[in-house]
């Protein structure tokens, strides 16, 4: 890997490293927000099999949201396992090295 495509490399991963966050973040806050006006619904009906899924992923969803930027993290080297430029970059490289740049 030659010295040039290091920045235009890094970059790029920075930037799909914040999309990723931003696309998570939103589909897990539009899901809690979801979840919250359905409780009561799902509640009054009996239907405890959805009610029980709603709250096990609530809370998978709020860890998530804790840890965000981990999960971002995981999730754009699953989609730059593929890219060997990125991936000899990412090797090493931790959530919080994506900070420091």
């Amino acid at each position: 890997m030659s010295n040039e495509n290091d920045p235009q490399t890094l970059q790029r991963i920075k930037k799909i490293h914040g999309r990723v966050a931003v696309v998570a973040g939103a589909v897990m806050g539009v899901a809690l927000s979801a979840y919250f006006f359905t409780f009561g619904m799902l509640i009054d009906q009996g239907a405890t099999a959805i009610l029980w899924f709603q709250i096990i992923t609530m809370v998978l969803f709020i860890f998530g949201l804790i840890y965000l930027k981990r999960v971002a993290f995981f999730i754009t080297r699953m989609l730059l396992a593929l890219n060997a430029d990125c991936r000899r970059m990412l090797k090493g490289m931790k959530p919080a090295d994506l900070e420091n740049i």
